[in-house]
């Protein structure tokens, strides 16, 4: 069994029998189980006649799946087409409101641009799938809607499978059936399956209750071209065995390979979308579990895309009982204990569908005509609904938002938390078509109890009868009653003991506006802005977000958080104001143990942001004293690829190497973290003794933006008192100006300019780096065009030829650039004009050095200007302007080991904070130690002595300092 698994990919089931006694073998994802011998039964003789009727047949495993419908099998491609055929040539009143409304819920508009390079990419492939010019918004959603409804369509029939016994029509009573239907029947039979009627008769809820993807199937839109695309679908899920769902646990995510077949990687990159590899699910799942220590828990993973946290929470559970053995009321049981366990959330309804179905496969063995209800919930788990009072009786509130305009819902909590209440609202979809308000607010007023209601809710009802009748009329209708229950339904979520799960990592300035201005109230109340709207530090991450609310709402006072969230939020300063993680009643969560996957091969396969899993419980932490943190090195010898094939993370522990790191809180005035890769408490000492309060103010270099356009190079003197440039290249440009093109400028407005990569320790390398800086001496603001024009034509003539391609910078850049004119930059002040300067780097690897005039090729000697990325210090914290021993003096301590150390665990390495919380205190020429720092740097500059021996006495003067602070 295990040869053929790894062969093969099938799972088989395997009996020892002597004819009296029977043992069964199964697989719970990845492992073999055993059940102990037991006197043979007719369940037994039964399950073994199923088994012999389904030799030959095609398990429902991920690798079947994907060859019988990926995007480029026949069948698929016959699927998409016919249905992107019919929405192009016949789209009805319906299917143009689904459309739209799917477009509000992912975020799409019609006023999007389309110039990022990622949505170029995904229109080229979809004009590939659809053999189509896909080159406008209008087209490109069309595209998209088609190929995700494709996917559901198939989804759906897997689940239509699984159940075997339909009793739709005397016509419909097997899945089977359906393949010798005529077209009529089958439009009404998916119909019904799309409103959910197939499993709700079954009495399996919230599985298929009306999504966005159900406009295929309505009379006026179906066709001969998609019954025979469908009919297509059903015959080949014929050739499949669906047996063994009743017997089998299928507790992995058989749809994911699927979804990534069909959605191939530049459709899912551009929408954000990045799956979690299985093993990392478990992962986190066993270790939360572990540090939980809870025989009876409640877990919920409010963004679980696809369902693989909620099949790895259920494994761990199934796990626990030897399955084959329960009786009828133990598999009762554990069904109960699962459904009342395993929570999910997630606001793309594409995902919503995976996790239900995938969570209904996993339990299907254990059901037995019971009625259920999937609790996985279409919802926004950062904008979740919010408790009031109306006259003395609590009720839940939220605003669901349409093209036709917002409409709120209020209803009694009581009637939210009952245990009727899907049932009941699933009823009123026909009561709205009715067209009759007063019908519907009555119906909805007598599911409610005398004494949960008041006049204010009665106010409130009657005004939501009226909106959900009035879309109606408009044709808008079909899916708000399911829609506003499911987001309701999430109100009933509380008292969770694990809230877990890898949340959208998703940057504040890349939210649709709407959207940002919608929940930026809930981040400013949860003081989760840093604060420092300069600089881009009002930024945050969307992941953030969700870990506060979701938190602050349901987690118990003993619960833990695990989330796999971007490294980032450790280190930099937008996330000051998270990293406190206040909750609205004031307290905290603290973060107690870390998992570091940055050298873990990247599993995401599709981004290289270094991520982590972090674990934050309510148990207060003292960060001084530092926290966990595992460190995970995958091996050399395997490809990351081959690691994301298993399920578990035991079958993949032995390719990576675990290493033991500590983070640490070094300041009182910083939150972010400073995070040593190993336990080497000598460093520590050290760090700790840095750490403090600089005298000094460090600037961000001058921003030139677009650099294509100000960074330029000399070439040869003219005869004129001008000289001949030509554009600086760069290799990821998105302007791409002819490097090879030379023009005339006049030079006293063109300076050396420095560059990150060009910053070594004690020395700025040579180079051909110039750019444009239209400000004279010592003034803030640009020079004017009027005045430019007049003493430098040619530099004035240049800019004009390119003012279009400057004004495309983006408004915070116009916003916070120094003067009134289109050329002027941003990051310019008094302190950029001072004498003396220390430059340094701000990524990768720590190095600065004193600026020093340069000679330019025209004969000039000009003190170059650092750039973005090499920020600088020019001036004291009172403003005063340093001294050229000072500069030294701070280039000495800058270059020491453990100034590089302090920035490379507390920052990330793509980018340093130049709000940094070291030590470094006013030059005064009579203190020994900081003079002789200064003569040391001035003696490594020029190379007088040997570095290490320099720089080593350095560090040590410069701890012996701290020390005496």
């Amino acid at each position: 069994m295990k040869q053929i698994h790894n062969e093969s990919g099938n799972n088989y089931q395997g009996l020892v029998t002597n004819g009296k006694k029977i043992a069964y073998l199964y697989f719970i994802g990845d492992e073999i189980k055993n059940t102990a011998f037991s006197t043979i039964e007719v369940k037994d003789l039964d399950r073994i006649i199923q088994s012999l009727i389904n030799v030959g047949s095609k398990q429902f495993s991920p690798k079947n799946i994907v060859s019988d419908f990926k995007s480029t099998s026949h069948i698929t491609q016959n699927l998409s087409n016919s249905l992107y055929d019919a929405i192009c040539t016949h789209k009805t009143q319906k299917t143009e409101m689904l459309m739209e409304e799917w477009q509000v819920l992912f975020r799409l508009s019609e006023s999007d641009k389309g110039q990022n390079q990622d949505i170029e990419k995904r229109r080229k492939k979809l004009s590939e799938i659809f053999s189509d010019n896909i080159n406008n918004n209008e087209k490109e959603y069309l595209a998209l809607y088609v190929l995700q409804t494709s996917y559901a369509i198939i989804v759906k029939l897997i689940a239509c499978k699984v159940i075997q016994t339909l009793s739709f029509s005397e016509d419909v009573k097997f899945f089977s059936d359906l393949s010798v239907i005529d077209s009529i029947k089958l439009q009404r039979f998916m119909e019904k399956l799309e409103d959910g009627y197939v499993f709700s008769s079954g009495g399996i809820r919230n599985l298929l209750e009306g999504d966005f993807y159900s406009w295929y199937s309505d009379k006026n839109q179906w066709n001969q071209k998609i019954y025979n695309s469908i009919k297509n679908i059903i015959k080949e899920l014929e050739f499949y065995s669906s047996s063994n769902f009743s017997y089998e646990f299928q507790t992995i995510d058989i749809f994911k390979d699927l979804y990534m077949e069909i959605m191939p990687n530049e459709i899912r990159h551009s929408l954000g979308e990045y799956f979690t590899p299985s093993w990392m699910a478990d992962h986190v799942v066993s270790r939360s579990l572990e540090k939980l220590n809870k025989e009876s828990w409640k877990a919920i993973d409010p963004c679980c895309g696809s369902g693989v946290f909620l099949i790895s929470l259920i494994k761990s559970i199934l796990d626990k009982h030897e399955l084959y053995s329960l009786t009828i009321k133990e598999k009762q049981e554990l069904l109960l204990r699962i459904l009342s366990s395993v929570y999910g959330i997630d606001l793309n309804p594409l995902s919503v569908l995976t996790a239900r179905v995938s969570y209904f496969l996993a339990i299907r063995p254990l059901i037995d005509d019971q009625k259920i209800e999937i609790p996985v919930y279409l919802g926004d788990s950062a904008n979740i609904p919010q408790k009031i009072e109306l006259d003395n009786i609590a009720c839940y509130t939220y605003t669901v938002d349409t093209k036709q305009g917002d409409f709120n819902i209020i209803f009694p909590c009581n009637f939210v938390e009952s245990s009727s209440f899907f049932e009941r609202m699933y009823r009123l979809q026909t009561t709205v078509e009715a067209e009759d308000p007063k019908l519907l607010y009555h119906q909805i007023i007598e599911n409610i109890d005398k004494d949960s209601i008041n006049n204010k809710i009665k106010q409130s009802i009657k005004i939501l009868s009226s909106k959900l009748v009035e879309l109606h009329k408009n044709e808008w209708d079909g899916i708000w009653i399911r829609i506003t229950s499911n987001f309701m339904l999430i109100a009933r979520v509380k008292e969770m003991d694990l809230i877990l799960g890898n949340p959208p990592w998703v940057k504040w300035e890349f939210l649709p506006q709407n959207y940002a201005e919608k929940i930026k109230s809930l981040c400013i109340d949860r003081k989760l802005f840093s604060g420092q709207s300069y600089m881009g530090a009002i930024s945050l991450n969307l992941c953030a977000l969700i870990a506060n609310v979701t938190s602050d709402k349901w987690l118990t006072n003993k619960g833990l958080l695990a989330f796999l969230m971007p490294k980032t939020i450790m280190t930099q300063d937008s996330y000051a104001g998270f990293r406190n993680f206040y909750l609205s009643d004031g307290s905290r969560m603290y973060l107690s143990e870390i998992d570091d996957w940055s050298n873990a091969g990247n599993p995401f396969i599709v981004t290289t942001e270094k991520f982590m899993t972090y674990f934050y419980e309510k148990n207060p932490v003292d960060y001084s004293n530092g926290i966990p943190i595992n460190l995970f090195y995958k091996k050399s010898n395997v490809k990351i690829t081959e690691v994301n094939r298993f399920h578990t993370f035991e079958k993949v522990k032995d390719f990576f190497q675990i290493k033991d790191g500590m983070a640490y809180q070094l300041s009182e005035n910083r939150t972010g973290f400073t995070l040593l890769p190993e336990r080497d408490y000598t460093i520590l000492r050290k760090l700790k003794l840095i750490s403090g309060t600089s005298d000094y103010k460090a600037r961000s270099g001058v921003e030139f933006t677009p650099a294509e356009v100000y960074f330029i190079e000399p070439e040869k003197r003219t005869s004129k008192n001008t000289f001949y440039f030509r554009n600086s290249e760069f290799k990821n440009s998105v302007y791409k100006n002819d490097s090879n093109y030379k023009f005339e400028l006049e030079t006293k407005y063109i300076k050396p300019v420095i560059k990150s990569p060009f910053i070594k320790p004690f020395e700025i390398l040579k180079s051909n780096n110039y750019c444009i800086f239209p400000y004279e001496n010592n003034s803030r603001k640009s020079i004017s065009l009027e005045n430019l024009v007049k003493e430098c034509e040619l530099l004035s003539n240049y800019l004009i030829i390119n003012k279009n391609l400057i004004e495309k910078q983006s408004k915070r850049s116009l916003m916070i650039s120094m003067g009134n004119d289109f050329y002027s930059l941003s990051k310019v002040g008094n302190y950029t004009f001072s004498p003396y300067k220390v430059v340094f780097r701000d990524n990768t690897s720590m190095c600065a050095s004193v600026v020093i005039e340069q000679q330019t090729p025209w004969g000039e000697k000009i003190l170059p200007i650092p750039a973005k990325h090499a920020p600088y210090i020019s001036m004291d914290k009172n403003g005063a302007e340093i001294t050229e021993e000072e500069a030294y003096y701070l280039c000495g301590i800058l270059n020491t080991d453990i100034i590089n150390k302090y920035f490379k665990f507390t920052f990330s390495g793509r980018s340093y904070s130049i709000n940094f919380e070291i030590k470094l205190p006013k030059f005064n020429r009579k203190n020994s130690i900081q003079y002789e720092i200064a003569k040391l740097a001035q003696e490594l500059t020029v190379k007088k002595i040997n570095y290490e021996e320099g720089i080593s006495r350095i560090e040590e003067l410069y701890l012996e300092l701290c020390d005496s602070i």
